[in-house]
């Protein structure tokens, strides 16, 4: 289980359920692994990637929404120790036609329909109970072999392809693509300003205070935490881009795909396209109802926010790039 901070009412768990919903995974993890079979790679995982704040619930909503594929919902997040009992209910309760609201509060979706970022999962089976990345050395200590089952029995039960919300996982995106060749990659890049400043609502929302960190912790965190607030969220966007971007670089062309979150507001058509495609390179059809899409108006502009804080997130930029040349080593877009 994962360490929780202390959040504001608004966003504070209830304990209560959080206890009973521990026990239940604890009973059915047992069962679960009963029920696992060791299986081929048919259909391919797809995991959304990046930096707080930057797109990846709208991504995660639009391409659920619109093409052929499973995803964690609500109801399936709640069994993180036994997805498939998770996923077998939400079949039978829920069915699998799916039309997102398109709405989220900082990441947080409400109905039981929407997307789940999966945290307990991912804080399960990779070994992240702070949410700060690891050395290298930590790749080593996951069970990549019990990782790769338990995905590719859920991807089974759904009978197509899976899509994930993996922030976590964008640590490790080679080595998953050694385990399974099928596996997707989709990046997200949001412009830093607006992505910087969605952060400091973030930590003022989540944590009431906009000098508590929210989210995960780089291996720069370590002195990222004592440098000033825009220098942190400017640092945590910037060194996250790198860490995920350094573990794409060695995956094939055909296995990733690289996004602007202005382009899934304007152009959400042709971003489904591509993911399309994408997916349709692993062997799997998941064309559905793209004429319906409709574009998104962008949530937060920097053309609206007070220039000081603008500026000054301008000069946290500044300072970054030029004390950490290889920020710049990945020029995607």
């Amino acid at each position: 289980m994962r360490i929780e901070q202390p959040l504001t009412k608004e966003f504070a768990k209830d304990m209560e359920f959080e206890s009973y919903l521990s026990l239940l995974n604890t009973t059915l993890y047992e069962v679960e692994q009963s029920l696992y079979k060791d299986l081929e790679e048919e259909y391919p995982t797809i995991h959304i990637i990046g930096a707080a704040r930057s797109g990846t619930t709208l991504l995660t909503q639009l391409i659920s929404t619109h093409l052929k594929v499973g995803y964690i919902n609500n109801l399936i997040a709640a069994f993180w120790k036994a997805p498939l009992f998770g996923m077998q209910l939400s079949k039978r309760l829920l069915g699998q036609g799916y039309q997102s609201s398109f709405t989220s509060f900082f990441g947080r979706t409400t109905s039981v329909y929407e997307p789940h970022e999966f945290t307990y999962f991912w804080n399960y089976h990779l070994g992240y109970p702070d949410l700060q990345q690891k050395t290298a050395e930590h790749e080593k200590s996951i069970n990549w072999e019990m990782l790769k089952k338990v995905l590719l029995n859920m991807t089974y039960m759904i009978e197509r392809p899976l899509l994930f919300k993996s922030v976590l996982l964008g640590f490790h995106s080679h080595r998953l693509f050694e385990a399974l060749p099928k596996t997707c990659y989709i990046y997200i890049k949001r412009n830093y300003i607006d992505n910087a400043i969605s952060l400091l609502k973030y930590r003022e929302k989540m944590l009431g205070s906009v000098n508590s960190w929210v989210s995960l912790k780089p291996r720069q965190y370590h002195w990222l935490k004592d440098e000033d607030i825009y220098t942190q969220v400017v640092g945590q966007i910037l060194f996250l881009e790198y860490e995920y971007l350094d573990q794409l670089k060695n995956i094939p062309d055909t296995n990733k795909l690289f996004v602007k979150y202005d382009q899934v507001c304007n152009e959400p058509e042709k971003v489904l396209m591509n993911v399309r495609e994408m997916i349709e390179i692993q062997g799997f059809s998941c064309k559905d109802g793209l004429s319906s899409v409709i574009p998104f108006a962008t949530a937060e502009s920097s053309n609206k926010a007070d220039p000081a804080l603008i500026s000054m997130l301008e000069a946290a930029y500044s300072r970054l790039k030029s004390r950490y040349p290889y920020l710049d080593s990945f020029n995607i877009f």
